[in-house]
């Protein structure tokens, strides 16, 4: 982008858009916990009906808290690796930011509502706040404002690997209204084996494409 300002690591600026952003995922967590408010005398009368009042609630905090969590981490790896920033990578982040704090509030719906739709609101929400996240990585990249520059065949690669969780919510979707939201979110225990399985192949496949082998992706 002609004219696009970059601020250095060292700079003022740079800590200041990092906090903020730090902030916003601070914010979100804490925010998970509201969802969970059943507090009246019925719902703790036992452990049968406290779980019965806020266990659903309880399932959609944990697998939100989860989640932004490995944002946030995400986030942390991608910034340590920045030399700087420029403007057009703060405001992929503010609308990335966007995104998670929109977190809580579909969790909520999750927990409590249980309908297709808001296991469908819920499910878009995270997979385009994941899609974004991994375009800010990428503009840096190709900005140069990070310490070590990814080819194009790493890029691509990168890409694929991003691509599963969006990918796994995406498809969950018409699984809670076909067969039933339980169903679709029992469809995310599959990113645990599919993340770091496709992640290790993707990281493969970009290794033997910048060394010319015979998985090299051709254009």
């Amino acid at each position: 982008m002609p004219g696009d300002r970059v601020y250095a690591k060292e700079g003022m600026e740079f800590a200041r858009a990092v906090t903020f952003f730090d902030a916003i995922f601070a914010f979100a967590v804490t925010l998970l916990i509201t969802t969970v408010d059943d507090f009246s005398p019925q719902a703790w009368s036992s452990p049968a009906a406290l779980w019965a009042a806020n266990g659903p609630s309880l399932i959609s905090f944990t697998i939100s808290f989860l989640v932004v969590v490995s944002f946030w981490r995400a986030n942390h790896r991608v910034v340590a690796e920045m030399t700087a920033l420029n403007s057009r990578v703060i405001t992929l982040n503010c609308v990335v930011m966007f995104g998670v704090v929109l977190i809580p509030f579909t969790t909520e719906a999750l927990g409590k509502v249980g309908l297709p739709l808001s296991v469908a609101v819920y499910a878009a929400v995270i997979a385009v706040t994941a899609i974004l996240h991994h375009l800010v990585q990428d503009q840096a990249d190709r900005a140069q404002l990070v310490d070590r520059q990814r080819t194009p065949a790493q890029r691509r690669w990168d890409w694929i690997s991003a691509s599963v969780l969006p990918a796994v919510f995406l498809a969950s979707i018409p699984v809670a209204y076909l067969v039933s939201p339980a169903a679709a979110e029992y469809c995310w225990i599959s990113l645990v084996v599919l993340n770091p399985l496709v992640g290790r192949w993707a990281e493969t496949r970009s290794r033997s494409a910048d060394a010319g082998g015979p998985h090299a992706p051709t254009r």
